[in-house]
């Protein structure tokens, strides 16, 4: 199996696994909104599953257009397009740390990081190695994909246990 469609397949469970969070929030919500601690895990959930699909559909229409450097252009891509990212979610923990009522241990935030600057670290060293960057790349999204499923768990853990 290929980059491209091992991202295809990243793809496929991204949006599958998006429509799944849709009706969790449906669901599990009181009127439709979560506790503010719980909201930025459901936040993380809706970002990382969205940029896993922007991520993984990008190389099959860049390759059309660029076939030659389709790597290398979208792991730039992923490094620029990550950094706002994670910096908007490095403030949304900061911000919401404030209010003492809705309070997190930082240990649940740890495994998102951990797999967010491991994934970062993936599109570095495709950077630096041009002959595995595909997989360096499909790494960092799946990587991506791993964000939001450990946002599900937090979130049921500290919900229901």
């Amino acid at each position: 199996m290929d980059a491209q469609q091992q991202l295809g397949l990243l793809a496929s469970i991204a949006a599958t696994y998006s429509g799944f969070i849709a009706v969790f929030i449906a669901f599990i919500g009181k009127d439709g909104r979560f506790a503010v601690s719980d909201g930025h895990f459901v936040q993380a959930m809706v970002l990382s599953t969205i940029g896993v699909i922007v991520l993984a559909l990008t190389p099959p229409a860049l390759a059309l257009i660029a076939p030659q450097q389709t790597w290398l252009y979208v792991t730039l891509f992923a490094i620029i397009a990550g950094i706002p990212s994670a910096l908007f979610q490095a403030w949304q923990q900061i911000r919401e740390a404030r209010d003492p009522s809705q309070k997190i241990a930082p240990v649940w935030h740890l495994p998102s990081w951990v797999l967010g600057i491991a994934s970062f670290a993936c599109y570095i060293a495709g950077l630096m190695n041009e002959t595995a960057r595909a997989g360096y790349y499909v790494a960092g999204v799946s990587m991506i994909l791993g964000i939001a499923i450990w946002s599900f768990i937090a979130i049921v853990f500290r919900k229901f246990f």
